[in-house]
């Protein structure tokens, strides 16, 4: 189990946080169909393997992480970085507990405090809609740096509506730009900007989220077909 870490200073971000919902995010999320089937879903997407390094961006209270820390085993390292503290004082409270071996730090997704190809893979579940599109581009980037050659990340949030009726509900969402950029399908292009390739689609949610799967290309392994063509 990872040190226990001091919350430290609360990391500045203009991304949007939920700090005041960390006592009852829990119950928000299973009223609204983000509940136990949909992490196992998102872990499911993630094929995590026993012993892999795998970093929750935006953990919140730390569900998923801890689901993520169960399914690596103790051979494995789980982190859940947040930039709310309540947040994180409840995931530390939860994983002490429910006697997780998952870690959580309070961190924003664009300032990571981890050494370069840290993680096998990254999890980040209805997050990414919360940063507006600079911070889209830095936070990706930096997830991009702590994984290593070949590591996958698996970016579940809003998306362009799959059904015409779902317009009816999200056009206002057209007005800020944030989410604008995920009901015009745009995801995809900050992944692939942000270095990720394939960024392939996983799956659907309620119509309304995407799964994709985004994967760190394996410099060394292009690099030894590079060096055995010559």
């Amino acid at each position: 189990r990872p040190l226990p870490q001091s919350l430290g200073p609360t990391p500045a971000t203009r991304g949007l946080t939920l700090n005041w919902m960390a006592p009852f995010y829990d119950r928000v999320c299973r009223a609204m169909g983000l509940g136990p089937a949909f992490r196992e879903r998102t872990v499911g997407i993630a094929a995590l393997r026993p012993g892999e390094s795998v970093l929750d961006v935006g953990c919140g209270t730390g569900v998923l992480t801890r689901l993520a820390a169960r399914t690596v085993g103790s051979a494995g390292m789980v982190w859940g970085i947040d930039p709310a503290p309540d947040m994180i004082r409840v995931a530390n409270e939860n994983a002490v507990r429910l006697g997780s071996t998952a870690g959580f730090r309070l961190a924003a997704i664009e300032d990571l405090p981890f050494e370069d190809a840290t993680f096998d893979a990254a999890l980040a579940s209805v997050m990414i809609h919360h940063l507006p599109p600079d911070l889209k581009r830095i936070g990706l980037k930096e997830v991009y740096r702590i994984l290593r050659p070949g590591g996958r990340l698996v970016v579940v949030d809003l998306d362009r509506p799959g059904h015409p009726l779902w317009w009816l509900a999200v056009w206002p969402m057209l007005f800020h730009l944030p989410l604008a950029e995920h009901v015009r399908g745009r995801v995809p292009d900050y992944l692939r900007k942000a270095g990720f390739e394939p960024v392939e689609t996983a799956g659907r949610w309620a119509g309304l989220l995407t799964f994709w799967v985004a994967r760190k290309p394996n410099v060394e392994r292009f690099a030894l077909i590079g060096r055995r063509r010559r």
